[in-house]
């Protein structure tokens, strides 16, 4: 079937459900954390309400509508995409009495004209935008930096009258959005001016192994204490902000909120615990932007650890802010003890490090040649942070030090992905 006609179709078929089944709309964009943030809010609301997410990061023309569908992966064949397709108009012809009141998603801004063709379609109620950055990924496709606010910013236009635009105070790209919406805006953040913010962001656990974080969650007259026993990344307080704000806009008291956050757990591949043979490995292998790469870096220098070590590949789709993007990580990196970099442009990261710090590194042009040798250059005790971009599939390199079993820890570990098929052959993932 080809993409084209498939995707009409979805539409036709997803537009009918959102009119039969009226299921208030939250959709999620950024350019930094909208997985976290769509599995924030669906972990802290699905006490209190009947709400449904989409599955991985289904977030394409093709990808978001499965989630109205109820379907959990996208077909591979044109049989399967048949039976999808039949599963849908089901839900017309008859009534799914256990059909969601609400629907989480994230909506991908890869390429102009991606939000507003989703949002013709698919109006959220609520609209919440994560985070842009200095320095976006996706810029490829797009002239500049502006551009990509334009896009993102479609998602606040478009958000229905009467609903809510939750936005990132502590991003200033995302937080000029304000002036943009047409509805209610609520603002996350730990900076002063959130309405939902969050301070104090601390780790908890002992001297040799992560053990989460915690932090307070503060509103005009309330304070409470976020216990996140699963989780040990402080980026990851942006996401329970986020998603207090989104309980908060639909009317779940904040204090009910908190008690939900403790069972958030980390996703695969997005700043993961992992055990290898005597030390630690942090899994942040899904993907790569510069201000994740900071965020993650920021995360294993608090960590506790005898050496702490980075495997960092590439941080793909950056246009021409890529080489400086990179040099830039090579400013955050003179606490290691030692830099393996993996792919073409992290070779700047490994130049920068030397040059500030006299860093002890190791280059590899493709994550199969480190897998040769990263295992002899680390020792007992070690903390061990993996990142990179999706192509550069750091999670080889993880599957050849750990001691637990890959396919239930690690991601890209589908029959497709090991056999080095192209990304977009896989799955509808971005």
């Amino acid at each position: 079937m080809k993409r084209k006609t498939l995707q009409y179709i979805l539409k036709v078929i997803t537009a009918r459900i959102i009119k039969k089944y009226s299921p208030l709309i939250i959709a999620v964009t950024g350019s930094v954390g909208k997985t976290s943030t769509k599995e924030a809010i669906y972990v802290t609301l699905k006490r209190y309400k009947k709400i449904r997410k989409s599955n991985k990061n289904f977030n394409t023309e093709v990808g978001v509508p499965l989630v109205f569908f109820g379907v959990d992966k996208p077909g591979e064949t044109t049989k399967e995409w048949l039976s999808i397709i039949w599963k849908g108009l089901l839900l017309l012809i008859k009534k799914e009495k256990n059909y969601p009141d609400m629907i989480v998603m994230e909506m991908a801004a890869d390429k102009p004209g991606d939000i507003e063709y989703l949002t013709g379609f698919i109006k959220p109620n609520i609209g919440v935008v994560t985070a842009i950055g200095e320095k976006p990924v996706h810029l490829e496709f797009y002239k500049n930096v502006n551009e990509i606010v334009k896009e993102k910013s479609l998602l606040v236009k478009h958000t229905k009258k009467g609903g809510t635009v939750v936005l990132n105070a502590d991003d200033g790209r995302v937080f000029q959005m304000k002036g943009r919406s047409k509805t209610e805006v609520k603002t996350f953040g730990l900076s002063k001016r959130a309405e939902i913010g969050g301070s104090e962001v601390k780790f908890v656990g002992g001297k040799k192994k992560p053990e989460g974080i915690k932090f307070f969650a503060l509103s005009d007259t309330e304070k409470h204490e976020v216990e996140l026993p699963h989780i040990f990344d402080k980026g990851s307080a942006y996401s329970v902000l986020a998603a207090l704000a989104v309980g908060v806009s639909v009317g779940i008291p904040i204090y009910r909120l908190v008690e939900s956050c403790s069972d958030l757990k980390p996703i695969k591949g997005r700043m993961n615990l992992v055990k290898g043979d005597g030390f630690w490995i942090i899994d942040s292998s899904y993907n790569a932007s510069p201000k994740s790469m900071k965020l993650a870096l920021d995360t294993l220098k608090e960590l506790p650890g005898k050496r702490k070590v980075a495997i960092l590949g590439d941080m793909l789709e950056l246009g021409d802010f890529s080489e400086k993007a990179h040099k830039e990580i090579g400013e955050e990196v003179s606490f290691l003890d030692l830099l393996i970099t993996v792919g073409k442009d992290s070779k700047l990261i490994s130049k920068a490090g030397r040059d500030k710090s006299k860093l002890k590194t190791f280059h590899f042009e493709t994550a199969d040649e480190a897998v040769m040798k990263v295992p002899e250059l680390l020792s007992k005790n070690d903390l061990v942070l993996v990142k990179g971009s999706q192509s550069i599939r750091t999670e080889k390199i993880i599957e050849k030090i750990m001691v637990g079993d890959p396919k239930k820890e690690l991601i890209r570990q589908e029959k497709k992905w090991k056999n080095n098929q192209n990304e977009k052959e896989v799955q509808e993932e971005k």
